[in-house]
């Protein structure tokens, strides 16, 4: 796999997860489509969390 593809892959899938949350937030009529919404749209989120979490566990002396 290129560098640059590799640099690109995972803002690219929380892209794709963040526009299906919010398509299915619009489209979806309850029950299922919630539950995909809100699981696509806390995903980003959940990667920022572990991301600072990590960030600070590494830099702890």
């Amino acid at each position: 796999m290129s560098a640059s593809r590799r640099q690109w892959l995972w803002p690219l899938a929380l892209a794709a997860s963040t526009v299906f949350g919010l398509l299915s937030a619009l489209v979806g009529e309850g029950g299922l489509w919630w539950l995909l919404c809100w699981v696509a749209l806390a995903l980003p989120l959940a990667t920022i969390a572990l991301c600072v979490v990590r960030r600070r566990l590494s830099n702890d002396p």
